[in-house]
């Protein structure tokens, strides 16, 4: 083994015919010696004998291979180009090693490139895929490094010019020197190249038709003429191929200059054992060959004959003994390993990388490994290493050698190939040669293996595995949830990926992909349209959802797709279906339902994530098949609870997490495909599920926030067919009952809507989410609303007792002992520690509001406390230390008898959560008072909490008669005698039967017996209509449960087999209704109303003649008898004032309709209003505001293209006032914006169009688009100067300060010079009102250096200054302005502007003194004149 050149004696370098003659020297690096002096070695040493023996004095007898311990610092080394990536290169080094090249390695002009590309500029930048193939012979200097491990060493190759030629002199460069070289710059008739020589300035000519490299790329250079000065040598080069690198004996004698890579003869002067010895460059320099770089693979050493000369290419030259080690190999190939990835290309017989050799044979012992004969034509090798890997211990090295005695066969298996020996190097180690599942080839996606875990990687949060031979890795998205991983632990998984180019597989154990019957898509032509497969979520954006399949396979699912808003989370698996596909994009959408909106299931939790809770639902088969007990197959489906869905309440949701763990049982509520929820089951399960045949004006129904912004809200209703989202406007939720208040809405909150109008043709509906549209104001409504919620927090206090949890131990009201631990240092909150046993570590916590002022007690010290509220969601308890609180509440539920129905109680607020207040009465022993913070799912303002004020004292009015539930006093004398339209139907049938008795005793009182005759006449007549109508109502009350019972009993009894079932009983909405459940019959408004129930519109009024005769009307018999009043002829007296009446309602229209100051509030108004003002994009914008105002968002955007039409063509800007109105539209209300912004720029300025869309993406804060609109408009328009503040102060708003300096540097670049000083004011102006002032001060003060006599800059400046209130900076200015030498004028605008300033900010002093500078300078002035 060669010694490590550490070790060269002292003294300088040797020559070497010196060092050949001088047999007492004991290290030639690279080269073997005769031995002087023999060392006793124990015979088990055999192997390190072949390698390495540093105890040894060896003479250059035998030359050998490179390796990590010869291999010196910063050396040069040839290697090849094995692998390529976008950002490194694997490159194979001599000695089959291997290293890596890194991006920022290859070249100075390349760095500067792919800086350029990583900030948005890839006009020039290329991967390394591209400017490197596989098989390019490359040299650099050779870097070791440590791994993280720090057990191994790894390589890294440098092939930047200046660090591989940065000890060469520009002086000593001559014609025909060979180097790699980088294009620093093209140029119109050639290439600037980077040499990485100190002084020597390089350049290729080429024409342009004939140019195929790109800048910072690599390329072999010949110099054809060189001119050399004293400090500078220039050169003119040519590029060569890598077989053409041939250097001219006689040409150099300098070995520096002799670079890896070039072809020199060589001259065999001695046969070595282990391969040649010779002489280079006219028997300059001694060369060494090993054995294993002959020129063909299996040729012998012996094969050359002494003193002939042969091509031969330099590897690398050892830095201190300058001994030179070559290789006859000058045809090297990309490698076995690269071609046998196409079978059909590989030539017959050729071993690939993984496969079994059965019988291959021992040619001879060799350096580094037993040299093999494969397949009779191919050379392969077994290292040392592999083969003393498997003996521990001593070992007898005859006894292991007489193994691979020559000729004898063994079965091996190829590892891999070096593609500069042309070797195969194998092993024949049993584990090894009979893996099954030795190489990726082994292995195809869909596969079932068993995978044994060796590490936890926790870069991709997950575990890297080991199938047999090869990697697996088992990604976070991929792994089972709720199992244990251990080190060594197996686990069987499903293959999902095969990556050749990282070599690895990607797994899943998850129970979705180890099911039977798993369609897995593994390949393009597989994916039909219709098709069903098992798919993993990846990427979730806000438009779409990217998932992955088998064997790298994505699909793109679009929310638009889909109906309202499905929830997804990364990692999410289930099954997806192919909508539509084009060449390698695919569409998905998701399987048809298996539950419709409303169906309740009962479920069972399979996982608990963040995103919410995976359930599974186990129903029967539909194809009524039977498994081998005879029973029906059951079929699994797989949902997701959305953590959201969990309940009503925010501050409950973890809560019910914590109730709801792995393999619990509960029902839910199927929303939408596989989206499910627990808090509709209530609803669900006592009202109809409407769709869209069946929903009516007037309807009440549940909605879900889908997508809320500050101007428009765009929520879900609960109605089958229906997947469109309304849109709510937020002016339309508010009372504006609270001043100041916001609105604050959140995805899938609750909400209830009313239905305003339902258009059939185009499937629409209106509806109002305003408050008092949906609510009565009826108060026990809002106590039903607490009640719902404290019932929800009893029922997970429930299941956590079952649970023998220790915080459902404690109720509110109860009185513990605790023990003081600190105060929180941000909340400043007490923490407490309860002191029963059984409570574990339970924590309390006082709020800092109820502490007050009272000093801090010391850690550990014990108290009394009474629990105020019971915080499960984090956990906790919310205490009170304070006496009174102690004394004065009770841990009772329920509401004293005495306080049913009072109102003015005066209560203290204690606690303020999300959803509930709680209060404590002032006087006596009572429990805690709970106060709504919201009236109504719709109290979006939170009206009914607004004096709820933590701390305060506050009067309050009970609501409920059982629990101590309340509103603030003003809130219930609000809402007492608050009348509502919105009634219901047994109320309003109440009062239409009292209304008619009244009406029928006074007609019995004040008609006369002809009357009365007559009734009785009548009345066989009405009596027989009275039984048709009564017949007829009671129909119509028994046919919705008729059918209802009917379609329940079908499928009970399993008729209708298209719904699915478990066990024979169904879950599904279709059922009957709760006791409780309302039927809801259609409600309308206006003219139907009254139609349909005569008398109700005159309830109220007491007009004796209207109740006398609106008993006639009940039928039509009647109303044919009952005569019209005949109407009262006018006299001409009267006729006269009714038409000065008319003429002066006539003046008050026309006046008002000609005031142009008058509120616009109709329609019509508008429709005047743009009708007078074509040409008025004013006119028109208050329009469509209205429009907007009233949420009718078509209407808007016709009449928007309506205006488009209309104004004139020679009115631009009022057109393009228009245009970004209708962009404006777009962008918050569609998703056409990218079209529409099209058709503006090609009926507009573009220019224009883009600085208004500028200005639009500001105010709706879409900061992605604006950053791609940005990089759009500076590359289009350049060479407009106003351009660039605009983009700059879109980078201020977009928070990219750092990059604004830059982006004034390229506006410099690019503008004209003219237009630099306006540009450079532009964007000191910007700095100033951004707050920079020192970049614009920088700025400014460049400027009136260069350019003094600019005093329009020179007062800008100054302005800019006292804005700032930098007075002293802005008076140091003027100083230096006043010591200019300008003329009158200009000097005149300079004191003036002094003396505002010091008559402003200044002194009488300072006035005086700039008067007197002034006075001085006019008198200088004319003295210079005469």
């Amino acid at each position: 083994m060669v010694p490590n050149e550490k070790s060269f004696p002292r003294g300088g370098t040797v020559h070497a015919e010196a060092k050949l003659a001088d047999t007492s020297s004991n290290i030639v690096f690279g080269a073997s010696q005769k031995k002087t002096k023999k060392v006793q070695k124990p015979k088990d040493n055999f192997l390190n004998e072949l390698t390495e023996d540093p105890n040894e004095q060896l003479e250059a007898s035998s030359a050998e291979m490179l390796n990590l311990d010869t291999l010196q610092e910063d050396m040069l080394v040839m290697g090849v180009v094995k692998e390529t990536s976008a950002t490194s290169l694997q490159i194979a080094l001599p000695g089959r090693m291997f290293a890596r090249t890194l991006v920022a390695d290859i070249s100075e002009a390349y760095t500067r490139v792919a800086k350029s590309a990583m900030s948005g500029d890839t006009s020039e930048y290329h991967d390394l895929t591209e400017l490197f193939p596989v098989g390019r012979i490359v040299y650099g200097k050779a870097i070791k490094t440590e791994k993280l491990d720090g057990n191994r060493l790894s390589l890294l190759l440098s092939l930047k010019p200046a660090d591989v030629h940065g000890n060469l002199h520009h002086k000593n460069i001559k014609k025909g020197f060979i180097f790699s070289g980088a294009v620093a710059e093209i140029q119109e008739h050639g290439y600037i190249i980077e040499t990485g020589v100190e002084g020597l300035q390089a350049f290729m000519p080429c024409e342009e038709s004939d140019r195929t490299l790109h800048v910072g790329q690599l390329a072999f250079l010949k110099v054809k003429q060189i001119k050399h000065d004293a400090h500078q040598s220039n050169c003119t080069c040519v590029q060569v191929d890598q077989n053409q690198m041939k250097i001219k004996s006689q040409n150099e004698t300098n070995l520096d200059y002799i670079l890896p890579g070039s072809i020199v003869r060589f001259k065999v002067a001695k046969i070595l054992k282990d391969g040649i010895k010779g002489t280079i460059m006219n028997e300059s320099f001694s060369a060494y060959i090993n054995e294993h770089h002959m020129a063909h693979a299996l040729e012998p050493v012996d094969a050359y004959e002494l003193n002939e000369e042969y091509n031969a290419r330099v590897l690398f030259v050892m830095p201190l003994t300058k001994l030179v080690y070559l290789t006859l190999n000058l045809d090297i190939k990309a490698g076995a390993d690269v071609q046998s990835s196409d079978p059909e290309s590989a030539e017959e017989g050729e071993p690939a990388v993984g496969s079994v050799v059965e019988k291959s044979k021992v040619l001879r012992l060799g350096t580094g490994g037993v040299v093999l004969l494969l397949n009779k034509r191919w050379k392969g090798i077994i290292p040392y290493g592999s083969i003393r890997a498997n003996f521990k211990g001593n070992y007898d090295k005859d006894e292991v050698l007489s193994k691979y005695g020559q000729k004898t066969k063994h079965k091996v298996r190829v590892i891999g190939y070096d593609v500069i020996e042309s070797v195969y190097y194998c092993s024949d180690d049993p584990n090894v040669v009979n893996e099954k599942l030795y190489s990726l080839e082994d292995i195809n996606p869909g596969d079932l293996v068993t995978a044994k875990v060796f590490r936890k990687d926790d870069k991709i949060k997950g575990w890297a595995v080991r199938i047999g031979k090869v990697k697996g890795i088992l990604e976070q998205f991929y792994l089972a949830p709720n199992a244990r991983y251990d080190v060594g632990q197996q686990l069987k998984c499903r293959v999902l990926e095969v990556d050749t180019d990282r070599k690895v597989c990607y797994l899943s154990n998850r129970s979705e992909y180890l099911a039977k019957g798993l369609k897995l898509l593994t390949d393009y032509s597989a994916a039909q349209v219709d098709n069903v497969y098992t798919g993993t979520v990846v990427r979730c954006e806000v438009n779409y959802v990217l998932v992955k399949f088998g064997n790298g396979i994505k699909g793109v699912l679009h929310r638009q797709n889909l109906r309202g808003q499905s929830s997804f989370f990364e990692g999410q698996t289930t099954k997806f279906r192919i909508l539509s596909r084009s060449k390698d994009q695919i569409i998905l959408t998701l399987p048809e339902d298996k539950f419709k909106l409303g169906e309740i299931c009962p479920v069972e939790v399979t996982n608990v994530l963040d995103a919410g809770l995976e359930i599974k639902i186990t129903y029967a088969a539909d194809d009524e098949e039977e498994d081998e007990e005879g029973q029906s197959k059951m079929e699994e489906f797989t949902g997701l609870v959305p953590i959201k869905l969990l309940s009503d309440y925010p501050d409950l949701l973890n809560a019910h997490m914590r109730v709801h763990p792995v393999g619990s049982l509960t029902e839910a509520a199927c929303i939408e495909q596989n989206i499910f929820s627990l808090r509709d089951v209530p609803y669900f399960s006592g009202e109809l599920t409407k769709d869209w045949g069946s929903v009516q004006v007037g309807d009440i129904i549940r909605a879900y926030v889908k997508h809320a912004t500050e101007q428009v809200v765009d929520l879900m209703v609960c109605v089958r067919n229906y997947n469109k989202p309304v849109k709510v406007h937020v002016m339309m939720l508010r009372l504006n009952g609270v001043k100041n208040s916001s609105v604050d809405l959140y995805s899938e909150q609750l909400l209830m809507v009313k239905v305003l109008s339902k258009e059939v043709e185009t499937k629409t509906l209106t509806v109002s989410a305003k408050l008092t549209d949906v609510w009565n104001g009826d108060l026990s409504g809002t106590a039903a609303l607490v009640e719902t919620y404290l019932d929800e927090v009893a029922g997970i206090r429930r299941v956590l007792k079952e649970n023998s949890d220790p915080i459902a131990k404690f109720s509110i009201g109860d009185r513990i002992s605790v023990v003081f631990n600190g105060i929180d240092s941000l909340s400043h909150n007490w923490i407490y520690q309860v002191e029963d046993t059984k409570a574990g570590n339970l924590n309390a916590l006082l709020l800092s509001s109820l502490a007050g002022n009272a000093p801090a007690p010391q850690v550990g010290s014990k108290h009394q406390a009474v629990i105020l509220w019971i915080d499960y969601s984090n956990y906790m308890l919310l205490i009170s230390n304070k006496k009174q609180d102690i004394e004065h509440i009770s841990s009772s539920g329920e509401l004293p008898k005495n306080l049913i129905g009072r109102a003015g109680m005066k209560a203290k607020v204690l606690l303020r959560l999300d959803s509930v207040a709680i209060c404590s009465l002032k006087k006596g022993t009572n429990p805690l008072v709970i106060c709504p913070i919201r009236l109504h799912h719709n109290d979006v303002e939170n009206s009914g909490s607004v004096e709820l004020r933590q701390g305060d004292f506050c009067n309050i009015a009970f609501i409920h008669d059982k629990r101590p539930i309340a509103v603030p006093e003003n809130v219930w004398r609000l809402w007492r005698d608050a009348k509502r339209s919105a009634t219901s139907k047994e109320t309003k049938k109440v009062k239409l039967d009292e209304t008619s008795e009244k009406k029928k005793t006074k007609t019995e009182e004040e008609t006369s017996l002809k009357k009365k005759a007559k009734t009785e006449e009548i009345s066989p007549k009405k009596k027989s209509k009275i039984e048709v109508l009564a017949k007829k109502r009671k129909l119509e009350e028994t046919e919705k449960p008729v059918k209802g019972q009917k379609k329940t009993q079908a499928l009970a009894n399993g008729i209708d087999k298209e719904l699915p079932k478990q066990n024979g009983q169904l879950f599904f909405e279709d059922k009957k209704p709760a006791k409780n459940a309302k039927v809801e019959t259609p409600k309308s408004n206006g003219v139907e109303a009254k139609t349909r129930l005569p008398g109700v519109s005159s309830f109220w009024e007491s007009d004796s003649k209207q109740a006398a005769t609106s008993d006639e009307d009940e039928d039509q018999a009647d109303a044919a008898d009952v005569q019209p009043a005949k109407k009262k002829r006018l006299t001409a007296k009267e006729k006269a004032k009714a038409e000065v009446k008319e003429e002066q309602r006539l003046r008050e229209i026309e006046q008002r309709n000609a005031d142009p100051n008058a509120r616009l509030e109709t329609i019509d108004q508008y429709e005047r209003l743009v009708i007078a003002q074509p040409n008025s994009s004013i006119s028109w914008l208050r329009y469509i505001a209205f429009l907007l105002s009233n949420t009718e968002i078509e209407k808007a955007r016709e009449l928007a293209r309506r205006a488009l039409k209309t104004i004139s063509f020679r009115e631009t800007q009022e057109l393009r006032n228009v245009w970004s109105a209708l962009l404006n539209i777009e962008l918050v209300y569609s998703s056409n914006f990218d079209e529409v912004l099209k058709e503006a720029l090609s009926c507009n300025d573009p220019l224009e169009i883009y600085i208004s869309v500028i200005d639009i993406l500001k105010k709706n804060k879409q900061k992605e688009r604006l950053t791609s609109l940005l990089t759009t408009i500076l590359n289009k328009f350049k060479a407009e100067v106003r351009v660039w503040p605009v983009a700059a102060e879109a980078y201020f708003w977009l928070g990219k300060s750092d990059q604004v300096h830059a982006l004034l540097q390229r506006a410099l670049r690019v503008l004209p010079n003219q237009q630099h000083i306006n540009c450079i004011v532009s964007f000191a102006k910007l700095y100033a009102r951004n707050d920079a002032n020192d970049m614009a001060q920088t700025l400014l003060d460049d400027v009136i250096t260069s350019y003094p006599k600019r005093i329009d800059i020179w007062s800008v400046y100054v302005d800019m200054l006292i804005k700032a209130d930098l007075i002293d900076s802005a008076r140091n200015v003027l100083e230096r302005a006043v010591l200019q030498k300008l003329k009158p004028n200009k000097m005149q605008v300079i004191y003036k502007k002094y003396l505002q300033l010091e008559e402003t900010h200044g002194t009488e002093a300072t006035v005086a003194k700039v008067k007197r500078q002034a006075e001085e300078w006019v008198k200088n002035y004319a003295k210079a004149v005469k």
